[in-house]
């Protein structure tokens, strides 16, 4: 059957849909699934067939038809997203047009207090992971461990507004020396920026809306422990001088995590008896939580480390967690993060297959059409930062908050001695 002749059907019967001519769209569609057309027009007959079917068995049909041939179609997803109750039509957005409720312009509004009931004290969360401690008292107050297993489903998200997060108010400062959005503890009257060292106080505090995250991995080391990791660290590789130490200064830190899914299909050749033979197939794909840094203020040294942490102890935001603990506030959107999220997966699928094809494949080529993000958290892990100077020069430095493990530039080897210093 000539090519022509069914692309002519598809665009008549494509026309017709979108001017809601059911009858004469379901004749010209029809037609051509019931000829020898090209995948890609069946699958796009199917499509708006769907458009105009009334029949929702029918559409589901149709609709997953489409999904057996490319998982990763957006529009087929939408729509069996919207048959299944997961959204609704005029819950679906345009991007070009959206407002996000959020504003971002400081809110009169009352920020939560984290005080102690008993004697007034400031209370702040406890590296236990579980408690608000009152500072003078002693006081305790158990937060439930909720373990955070929700994710949003990131083709029902990208949709709708549900994309553009959902607002929550709490005091922010916006440092002037190298643009980081922080969130303060309610009680907080003074800070200094865990990137520049800026130091602000309460004046300049204003009351935002921000995006608030998912989940929460609390800190479950103290800034002493924090310390002697940092200590132990040196000792292990000590450089040619004694060096000065910063403070550490502990702040959770915005990651993205994606469910990616699927399939990846591949082509390349193998060498068989000195010939090179084409050599095609496909794989699932299942690559959950796979991790895109939410922040673009953490140095790229260190950005290694976010990979570092136990996801499995997540829980479920709460804004008493950050009592006595800063956050900053994410500036990577997730449709911009989940792009990076596929890139991790597919170089991780290509590296399966060179690892495990046997014999070897030779100018591999993948085709990812049918690889998906599945669903997308937005998650705060916690971490200590702080830097030291050798010769005026500054090294980076950040110890996981979970678990202690410290990443950081080395200085070249050197003399022992500092270590005593550094203790003093």
């Amino acid at each position: 059957m000539s090519g022509s002749f069914t692309y002519d059907l598809l665009s008549r019967g494509r026309a017709a849909a979108k001017a809601k001519e059911s009858k004469e769209a379901r004749f010209y569609l029809e037609r051509l699934l019931n000829m020898g057309a090209p995948v890609d027009e069946r699958m796009e007959a199917c499509y708006w067939l769907s458009e105009v079917s009334e029949d929702p068995t029918e559409k589901r049909s149709l609709l997953e038809e489409i999904l057996a041939n490319n998982f990763g179609d957006a529009r087929a997803r939408r729509k069996l997203a919207i048959l299944d109750g997961k959204i609704k039509p005029e819950e679906i957005v345009d991007p070009d047009n959206f407002s996000p409720s959020v504003s971002g312009e400081p809110q009169d509004v009352e920020a939560r207090s984290f005080t102690c009931p008993r004697c007034g004290g400031r209370r702040s969360f406890a590296p236990d992971g579980q408690t608000l401690l009152c500072e003078y008292c002693e006081t305790r107050e158990l937060i439930e461990n909720n373990g955070h297993n929700h994710s949003e489903d990131f083709t029902v998200a990208m949709a709708t507004a549900k994309a553009h997060r959902h607002a929550m108010v709490a005091r922010t400062i916006t440092c002037r020396g190298c643009g980081a959005l922080m969130i303060l503890p309610a009680e907080a009257l003074t800070t200094d920026c865990p990137y520049c060292d800026t130091p602000y106080a309460l004046e300049q505090v204003e009351q935002r809306e921000f995006d608030a995250p998912d989940a929460i991995l609390p800190f479950a080391i103290d800034r002493q422990a924090a310390r002697a990791a940092m200590i132990e660290w040196f000792r292990q590789d000590p450089p040619d001088e004694n060096p000065k130490v910063a403070p550490v200064f502990g702040v959770y830190l915005p990651v993205w995590l994606f469910d990616v899914g699927g399939e990846i299909k591949w082509a390349g050749q193998i060498t068989r008896k000195k010939h090179l033979i084409p050599i095609s197939g496909a794989r699932v794909v299942s690559r959950p939580n796979l991790l895109v840094p939410a922040t673009r203020r953490l140095p790229a040294v260190l950005l290694p480390a976010l990979e570092g942490f136990n996801l499995s102890k997540l829980q479920t935001f709460d804004l008493r967690h950050l009592a006595g603990w800063p956050a900053e506030t994410h500036q990577i959107p997730a449709a911009d993060a989940s792009l990076k999220a596929r890139e991790a997966a597919l170089q991780l699928e290509r590296q399966n297959i060179l690892d495990t094809e046997i014999p070897a494949v030779n100018e591999l080529r993948l085709s990812s059409s049918s690889m998906l993000v599945d669903s997308y958290r937005l998650v705060l892990l916690p971490v200590w930062l702080t830097y030291y100077k050798l010769e005026d020069r500054r090294y980076e430095v950040l110890i996981n908050g979970q678990n202690g493990q410290v990443t950081a530039e080395r200085p070249a080897k050197g003399l022992m001695g500092w270590v005593k210093g550094l203790l003093d």
